[in-house]
């Protein structure tokens, strides 16, 4: 199974959570499927699962929020995650942050 984590920073506004809450939700919910979130305890906290079925709908998600620029202000941590394969976790928040060549 895939995995996307989200979590967003603590301080930010209701209104910032809100907008962030849609977009991410929206995010994964394309022009190749829909995966919610799995993760309901904490309004900061996202989880999105799926396996290779739902891969592209992952990665679709993952490219839309990368070009969000209050979502990218505003997130803590940001991992892409492989059940198979723990070790290869990826932190997105380094990945997206550094500059095109």
């Amino acid at each position: 199974m895939y995995k996307v984590i989200i979590e967003l920073k603590k301080d930010i506004s209701e209104d910032v959570l809100k907008k962030l809450t849609e977009t991410i939700n929206s995010a994964f919910d394309n022009r190749l499927g829909t995966i919610a979130n799995s993760h309901i305890s904490s309004p900061y906290r996202f989880v999105f699962v799926g396996g290779e079925e739902e891969f592209t709908c992952l990665q679709i998600g993952l490219l839309a929020l990368g070009e969000e620029k209050t979502f990218m202000s505003n997130v803590a941590v940001w991992e892409w995650a492989d059940d198979d394969e723990p070790e290869e976790a990826e932190n997105l928040i380094e990945i997206y942050s550094k500059p095109v060549r």
